[in-house]
């Protein structure tokens, strides 16, 4: 008989966002320099995948996928589709807007919703292009 150690369970979103990486103390030649095209305002049509696994034992189903989808929903892409990352969510104020830190971010603000459904982010993956992504894992 095999024996699992664990399971995830995964939802993907999708979500279109603007913004600009930019530093206020630089100006704009040393921005450019620094970000190069990135350092004025566009957007992109994200690709989001959030991997949970359950507290405890899991039983038969480790989380309502429906359910996920719904916190996921609720607590990040109602805030920050189509929106400006820089200007117009409040978890992400004063925050540099590359993948890495929204990935953070998102992942901070899921945190405890998760756990209220029994689950707990495992790993978080956010794609702006199809070449360009990022995982976070959690422990």
């Amino acid at each position: 008989m095999i024996k699992v150690k664990y399971i995830t369970v995964s939802r993907g979103f999708r979500f279109s966002a603007a913004h600009r990486l930019f530093k206020e103390e630089l100006s704009a030649e040393e921005n450019e320099k620094l970000f190069g095209k990135c350092s004025r305002l566009h957007g992109h049509d994200y690709v989001m995948k959030v991997s949970v696994r359950a507290l405890g034992e899991g039983g038969d189903m480790v989380v309502n996928v429906s359910t996920l989808g719904e916190v996921v929903e609720k607590e990040v892409i109602s805030l920050i589709d189509h929106k400006n990352l820089n200007t117009d969510v409040p978890f992400l104020t004063g925050v540099l807007p590359t993948m890495e830190n929204i990935a953070k971010k998102i992942a901070e603000k899921l945190e405890e919703p998760l756990q209220g459904i029994g689950a707990e982010l495992y790993e978080l993956t956010l794609a702006e292009s199809e070449k360009n992504s990022v995982t976070l894992h959690f422990v």
